[in-house]
């Protein structure tokens, strides 16, 4: 996968493929492993080529194995937090994204990944903090508009709409294959009373992801193990109510 491009399920599918091929011929591969944990990881938090429980389980021996190989690859780190997150483990998770800048200070994903488990754990003003670090760290970052959306996400834990709106803004019209983006960018906007923006965010929301753009839809996913805390519900609710307020059914 190219540096600057944007992640699509087609291309990291054809990493992972890269990743397992590489493998094959070098089974302790510590940087492989983590890589492929990365990835599986990711795809089951994205929705993306069909990941679940099985790819989980995967990430999370590939993570384990590469720290016992070679503790220093920080992106081991950074997929056993994911792992550490699908499984509601938000603490274990948070550990294990300041491990990974403990061991690269420039791993700028694991700024934006701690700042969601900040989010998660109820410290969202730090969790700006972060989100922000890492922007700084890596401006031209293939993720810089998850960092972004991060961003959005932490705002709006703090009850800064408009900021919120503004971030989430950014991070959709840059990159506009992720579901979950368009839907905090609907609420911002409707807790900000921007109606006209809400409604035109809406309608893009629709014609992108027309089976998610429903409150069931968002609130079954919501109620995933990884979201199951006071805190996190608390968010989930004012997600929600925004998106009613703006228009979704």
């Amino acid at each position: 996968m190219a540096a600057s491009a944007i992640p699509t399920p087609e291309s990291i599918l054809e990493t992972r493929k890269h990743a397992e091929a590489g493998l094959i011929a070098d089974p302790d591969n510590a940087r492989l492993l983590a890589l492929l944990a990365y990835w599986l990881a990711s795809d089951v938090l994205n929705g993306w080529n069909k990941a679940g429980k099985g790819e989980v389980d995967l990430a999370e021996t590939y993570a384990n194995k590469a720290i016992s190989l070679d503790p220093s690859v920080a992106r081991a780190y950074h997929a056993r937090g994911w792992v550490h997150r699908i499984r509601g483990k938000h603490k274990e998770a948070l550990d294990d994204f300041k491990k990974a800048i403990e061991v690269d200070p420039n791993f700028a994903v694991a700024y934006a990944q701690a700042a969601n488990e900040m989010v998660f754990l109820g410290n969202a003003r730090q969790a700006v903090e972060y989100a922000e670090e890492a922007l700084q760290r890596s401006p031209h970052d293939i993720s810089k508009d998850v960092f972004t959306w991060v961003l959005g996400r932490a705002y709006f834990a703090t009850g800064d709409y408009d900021k919120a709106a503004d971030a989430l803004g950014k991070s959709v019209q840059a990159r506009k294959n992720l579901w979950f983006s368009h839907a905090w960018l609907v609420s911002a906007l409707a807790l900000s009373n921007r109606s006209k923006e809400a409604q035109q965010a809406l309608d893009e929301f629709k014609k992108v992801y027309p089976d998610r753009a429903t409150i069931a839809a968002i609130t079954k996913y919501y109620s995933e193990p990884q979201y199951q805390n006071p805190t996190v519900q608390t968010v989930v609710a004012e997600l929600v109510k925004g998106l009613k307020k703006g228009g979704v059914k």
